[in-house]
């Protein structure tokens, strides 16, 4: 009695052995180098590569996908799908029919999905708009009774950007810029000087991002523009206005610094940006002006823009 229930047990220990044996599939690449990808898509980024004659054990399929894990270039184990036209199955069936399919569970799905959302913004071309507010910084001394405010506006453009932690980016915008200053002329009669003015300017910049997916960014460069226009109003305690075009007797190059950051947000198929940008003008408005003497343009801006 006692020595057939050790032979049962040992039937029973083998036979179990062999369905575990048989229900492992092992792969075989056979290409001289094999993409394993972050989810089963050919679009989706490659997380590792594997070469020719590498075993890998199947632990998963999703159609023609295999689920893997595999060592990355950096010597971590990632678990990703490889395709079964670069691998042969050496063990777990009929090597010449296709292996039954074994859903990949939730749970690993879920995971491929936080991979794919960790990955840093990719470029594109996006366009823009938001509010300006625009001012003048002068040389000359302001009276006292004189309150300088900003002089807000509409703007907008288009850009294109790279990819990746460190992006460059290049646009073309349309400026609202000038300054409005109230009891500047006369503070009893309280007359208002509005200095108003366009331009198109062409930023360069250089976008650093903090965190892969939804992130914060940073971004600072060099911004040139023409001036389209620039009109001098003032406007008495009536209300009525006295307008002079006086673009032809500034100078309508621009040129200064822009600094800024904001937030990206992927939506769909589209990334959602939200950001301040300060422009600091270093270019003299005036002609002909006098040492020591300038008007120089500054401007804050508030953008929403979306990139394709």
């Amino acid at each position: 009695m006692k020595r057939n229930l050790i032979m049962l047990v040992s039937l029973l220990l083998v036979f179990g052995g062999v369905l575990l044996a048989k229900d492992e599939v092992i792969l075989k690449v056979k290409v001289q180098s094999a993409n394993v990808r972050a989810d089963a898509d050919a679009a989706a980024p490659v997380i590792a590569k594997v070469n020719s004659g590498t075993l890998l054990e199947a632990s998963g399929r999703d159609g023609a996908w295999y689920e893997v894990t595999v060592s990355n270039q950096a010597g971590k184990e990632v678990t990703g799908y490889i395709h079964n036209s670069v691998v042969t199955v050496v063990n777990g069936g009929d090597q010449n029919e296709e292996v039954a399919s074994r859903p990949v569970p939730a749970a690993r799905r879920q995971a491929t999905n936080y991979r794919k959302a960790k990955e840093f913004a990719a470029g594109g071309l996006k366009l823009m708009g938001g509010l300006s507010m625009g001012n003048l910084n002068f040389s000359d001394e302001i009276s006292a009774e004189a309150k300088k405010t900003s002089k807000m506006g509409f703007m907008g453009g288009m850009g294109f950007e790279s990819g990746g932690r460190l992006a460059f980016e290049l646009d073309l915008l349309y400026s609202p810029g000038g300054a409005v200053f109230k009891d500047a002329v006369d503070s009893e009669n309280k007359e208002r000087i509005t200095f108003s003015g366009n331009a198109i300017t062409l930023p360069i910049l250089l976008k650093v991002r903090f965190l892969p997916g939804t992130t914060p960014y940073i971004l600072a460069g060099g911004e040139i523009g023409y001036v389209l226009s620039q009109k001098v109003t003032i406007t008495d305690a009536a209300g009525n206005d006295t307008e002079e075009d006086v673009t032809d007797n500034i100078n309508r190059l621009l040129y200064g610094i822009v600094f800024g950051g904001g937030a990206e947000m992927k939506t769909g198929g589209l990334n959602l940006l939200l950001e301040v940008r300060y422009r600091l003008g270093l270019s003299n408005l005036l002609k002909d002006a006098q040492s020591g003497q300038y008007v120089k343009a500054t401007a804050l801006s508030f953008l929403l823009g979306v990139k394709f």
